[in-house]
């Protein structure tokens, strides 16, 4: 196994080398070669995947965008609820939210 790692690693390695060396070139060349610089930046720019279906709460597979944000908003609001921890955080000695006596603006 260790030895998978180590070639696993090197080629890796000469990947992100190889990926940086084109991109030094056409940052060099950009000047005379404005075609393959802006074709690259463009194939950056372009967004490749996209969310899967994802199942709702009935089990039910959705597979529009709206569906999908819904699913989403849902599983992150139940998991950042507010329940806030017993023990108050503290910055600078300070309790977060403490106003040092002042009513808090709305």
């Amino acid at each position: 196994m260790f030895l998978i790692e180590i070639f696993k690693n090197s080629f890796w390695d000469g990947v992100r080398k190889a990926k940086a060396q084109l991109e030094l070139n056409l940052a060099r060349d950009a000047k005379n070669n404005k075609k393959s610089f802006y074709r690259y930046i463009n194939q950056k720019r372009k967004v490749k995947e996209s969310v899967p279906p994802l199942m709702n709460k009935n089990g039910d597979l959705v597979s529009t965008d709206e569906e999908k944000a819904e699913v989403l908003n849902n599983f992150f609001a139940s998991v950042f609820s507010g329940n806030c921890s017993p023990h108050p955080s503290r910055v600078n000695g300070q309790h977060v939210g403490d106003q040092g006596g002042k009513a808090h603006p709305l």
